[in-house]
């Protein structure tokens, strides 16, 4: 009878035990998650005002070859040059970042499905009310948690190929010349022009990533306010 209120109390500082773990990794997630938030919005305005400026910068070049100002054309080639290897310099951390985020989502995912293996191991050995309801909680944490997974794969993916192709288009653009009035030269700046374009829009497809990230962190936030209610009902 001893051993089995010992076993009763054992199973008891377990399961609190178990809760006590899932409510910390939950408020952790919630710091981490307003935290990225910060970081997206100020990424966000750094963003807008450094795409601002390069296409400045590009429509000041191609008016600078126009008008056959050669001195200018040079300046603002270093210029744009400058402004390239900064943007690949951030690439490069972001690819650094999304990749710590992969392998956090990894983790979680990873915990929500122990969780949810337990709850299932719980709802066979007990199946009350209490029990299905945590198993329910646990199975759409599960979901968030492999979403999130995939979203973050995604992100790095995307990230890498970005950087790539900025690191071809700037190698490109280093080797075009145009200090000598020659019949190619039009044919060099359309296809300067056009080099200077993708990478625009590459500036422009991180600046959305950098938004659909915040997006999907204000709804994680959401997420953990849920699980922290429902962690305080169950």
């Amino acid at each position: 009878m001893k051993t089995l209120k010992t076993l009763h109390v054992l199973a008891l500082v377990l399961l609190v035990s178990l809760a006590n773990a899932q409510m910390v990794r939950n408020t952790k997630e919630a710091i981490d998650n307003r935290k990225a938030i910060r970081v997206d919005k100020h990424q966000l305005k750094k963003d807008a005002a450094q795409l601002t400026a390069f296409r400045t910068k590009v429509n000041a070049f191609e008016n600078a070859y126009l008008n056959g100002n050669i001195g200018k054309i040079k300046f603002l080639k270093a210029d744009i040059l400058t402004d390239m290897q900064r943007e690949i310099a951030q690439s490069e951390r972001k690819i650094a970042q999304d990749k710590k985020e992969l392998a956090q989502s990894k983790r979680e995912a990873r915990a929500s499905k122990r969780e949810r293996r337990r709850s299932r191991r719980d709802v066979i050995a007990v199946n009350n009310s209490k029990e299905r309801r945590e198993l329910l909680k646990d199975s759409h944490d599960k979901r968030d948690d492999a979403r999130d997974k995939r979203d973050d794969r995604r992100d790095l993916k995307a990230q890498i190929a970005r950087t790539k192709r900025q690191k071809e288009i700037m190698k490109k653009i280093k080797t075009y010349n145009f200090s000598v009035k020659r019949a190619s030269s039009k044919h060099k700046l359309i296809t300067y022009s056009k080099l200077l374009d993708e990478f625009t829009k590459t500036m422009e497809a991180d600046s959305a990533a950098t938004k659909m990230e915040l997006n999907e962190d204000r709804r994680e936030v959401r997420e953990d306010r849920r699980e922290r209610r429902e962690d305080r009902r169950i």
